[in-house]
């Protein structure tokens, strides 16, 4: 099959990701007409200007940056793994973050001075164990093609969500609670400056990494053995690999809640158009996940507006689907 050349699909994926970015920052409470947004955006005057650019704004960034953020974590462990049903929620990363957030809301570790990191590291550091776990469950299915990867990613997913609850039910007060409960659905409503940008540079970061690592992630798609025959230091990558998906996933998952579907919807779409080596698509695999993520958000608000639903009910909704139809697609090529 003849891949089209790399410069169409950014010639769709930009205009597509802005069409989404500008029916984001119209749609709200007060739903603006093109010209008001473009005044706004120039500096303008005008009575939403404050709601546009400290509200819609950051929230828009913020839905970007964790797509983006959420696709490069599925191609990362469909590559380390070997199993393109592989993705952070599914495979218990997203899980293993949030218990390790959790932790951190409920007081149950003690810190002693909050910044803008704490969350980010807590949640990759719960990610990295939940998924060095799974792999430690499934060690055989790194190098055989079958369901027990799924199994204990399902399992170590559901060990943390109930060690959550559990923590929640002894110790948690009415507020932690809420926070928790809200948090756990998956929201942009409190996005913020800071916490958005800073989602934003995690997602370039790791998508500047993992551009580097892209031969090496080429290799290790291949199999442990194969990759060990042509003088990869399999351990060191794996780790390599696994550090990266947890800091680059847990870190938006710590703002913006856990958010399912997208790294397995992604890359798959993003291979079949694209294809080649994970250098050729993964740059656009992140921008279409972001472009999704952030069209998911608007159509939340289109369908409960003002707020809009919690975007982890949205893509469940949409990648739910889209899963069985994977798992089923697989049975038959068996």
């Amino acid at each position: 099959m003849q891949r089209p050349p790399l410069l169409i699909p950014y010639l769709i994926l930009i205009p597509a990701a802005l069409l989404a970015a500008w029916a984001g920052l119209m749609t709200g409470s007060y739903d603006l007409a093109p010209g008001e947004l473009l005044r706004i955006l120039a500096g303008g005057p005008h009575p939403q200007a404050d709601v546009v650019l400290s509200i819609r704004l950051p929230r828009l960034v913020q839905a970007f940056a964790t797509g983006a953020a959420l696709a490069l974590g599925g191609i990362l462990m469909q590559a380390l793994l070997r199993n393109p049903l592989a993705e952070p929620y599914i495979m218990g990363l997203t899980a293993g973050a949030g218990l390790g957030v959790n932790l951190l809301i409920l007081g149950i570790i003690p810190v002693a001075g909050y910044t803008l990191f704490t969350y980010p590291l807590f949640a990759a550091a719960g990610g990295a164990l939940s998924l060095m776990l799974v792999i430690g469950l499934g060690q055989r299915s790194l190098h055989e093609d079958n369901a027990r990867l799924l199994i204990a990613g399902v399992a170590v997913s559901a060990i943390c969500t109930a060690l959550s609850g559990l923590l929640i039910y002894l110790t948690a007060d009415s507020d932690q609670i809420r926070q928790v409960v809200f948090w756990s659905f998956g929201s942009f409503g409190k996005a913020t400056g800071a916490g958005a940008w800073t989602g934003m540079v995690l997602a370039a970061l790791g998508v500047l990494a993992s551009w580097m690592l892209g031969p090496a992630l080429d290799v290790l798609a291949l199999g442990a053995e194969p990759a060990a025959s042509l003088g990869m230091r399999v351990a060191r990558v794996r780790a390599g690999v696994i550090a990266l998906a947890a800091l680059v996933t847990g870190g938006v998952v710590a703002f913006a809640g856990p958010v399912g579907f997208v790294g397995m919807i992604v890359p798959h779409v993003a291979r079949a158009w694209i294809g080649g080596t994970h250098r050729r698509y993964l740059a656009p695999a992140c921008v279409m996940g972001g472009t999704y993520l952030t069209a998911c958000d608007w159509l939340s608000r289109l369908l409960l507006p003002p707020a809009g639903l919690p975007i982890g009910i949205v893509t469940a909704l949409l990648g739910a689907p889209f899963f069985i139809f994977l798992l089923f697609s697989r049975r038959r090529t068996v």
